[in-house]
């Protein structure tokens, strides 16, 4: 199974966009001569530690209009950045007004404690630095905020004993272990953390409560075209696939649609002393409302360096050694289709040994 790896910085850091592509794109971009590409990166090889996962931010939803339709969706996509597009056009003469949202994904522990997940940010009512413009103007939220256990929202109690709201990290880690006995008893029998193991009295407690926001707002939409654009920092996961590694490299054929082309290219680089770096991220492929009909997303994604690999479902082939990759989003025909698209990003790394750990 995958190796992954410590030694990558995974704090994501929000970085603005400068372009994004035209709405409905669907011609490949202009090919230009790409760059030389970079020396191969040493990594020291390391020992793997805990599993990183992706997480999806919900897509944008609005509410029911008359002579509301979508136009256009556009995803850019980079490692570090996300930005969804979508033009609305108003088709009557007179303007309408309805709400719209957006869901941050839902944050709670890993039942097993194999999985950890690396926030952009520690606010938990926008833990991915969420932002929002309509018509190019800066557009203000509300965010409804819940926390459940046992399907019950315990806000109130979870901010009464002086707990952060998000249910891992560091920061839950160190506020549940200065319970007191009596605290940790009576959240415990609320199904707000784990129980205490007689046979285990010193295991650290774990919170049980699932964290759920939505940011919401009015949106106006005029006679005529409204461009709303949603940008954010992923919750993606970044590990190492070296020598060995082959059966992660079959697992992924499917959600990321690797053809059997490249899949021989990232295979023979594990024979070597060669490795890969992987970004995975998740993306929400939902059409804005329920009631009417939307195009597939065009999408593109940024190659980190010029010598990175790309693949997802949807890829246009004839994009793929560009430094944008170009294709369409698998999109979910149904709106209450919960599945998400997959983006995997490969770029090359050699492992080596450090003189200390060598015998």
């Amino acid at each position: 199974m995958r190796n992954l790896s410590t030694f990558l910085s995974i704090a994501v850091v929000g970085v603005a966009f400068a372009v994004s592509p035209a709405l409905a794109q669907t011609k490949p971009a202009a090919r230009t001569k790409p760059a030389a590409a970079p020396a191969e990166t040493e990594i020291p090889m390391v020992p793997a530690g805990e599993e990183e996962s992706s997480l999806a931010v919900g897509a944008l939803q609005i509410g029911s209009a008359a002579g509301v339709v979508v136009a256009g969706i556009d995803i850019n996509v980079a490692s570090d950045s996300i930005v969804y597009s979508y033009l609305f056009k108003n088709t009557g003469s007179a303007e309408r007004t309805v709400t719209a949202a957006v869901s941050m994904p839902e944050l709670e522990a890993s039942a097993d404690g194999n999985d950890t997940w690396v926030l952009p940010s520690n606010n938990p009512e926008n833990p991915v630095d969420l932002t929002i413009t309509a018509a190019d103007k800066p557009v203000t939220t509300k965010a409804q905020l819940n926390a459940y256990a046992l399907g019950i929202d315990r806000v109130a109690e979870i901010e009464a004993e002086h707990l952060p709201l998000i249910p891992f990290g560091s920061e839950v880690d160190r506020a549940l272990a200065g319970l007191s006995p009596e605290a940790a008893e009576r959240l415990a029998a609320l199904g707000l953390i784990s129980a205490t193991d007689p046979a285990k009295p010193r295991a650290p407690l774990t919170a049980a409560w699932s964290l759920n926001v939505v940011r919401s707002w009015v949106q106006v939409l005029p006679p005529g075209e409204t461009k709303i654009v949603v940008k954010f920092t992923p919750i993606r996961d970044q590990y190492r696939i070296e020598k060995g590694d082959d059966e992660d490299l079959d697992e992924m054929k499917d959600e990321a649609c690797l053809k059997p082309q490249v899949l021989s290219v990232l295979q023979s680089r594990l024979k070597g002393n060669g490795a890969w770096k992987v970004t995975d991220i998740s993306l929400a492929a939902h059409p804005p409302a329920r009631w009417m009909r939307s195009p597939k997303p065009a999408l593109s994604v940024q190659k980190p360096t010029p010598n990175a690999i790309v693949a997802f479902c949807g890829m246009d082939d004839k994009t793929a050694n560009q430094p944008t990759v170009l294709g369409v989003a698998p999109y979910a025909e149904d709106y209450n289709d919960d599945r998400e698209s997959r983006i995997v990003i490969f770029e090359p790394i050699v492992i080596y040994e450090p003189k200390e750990h060598r015998r």
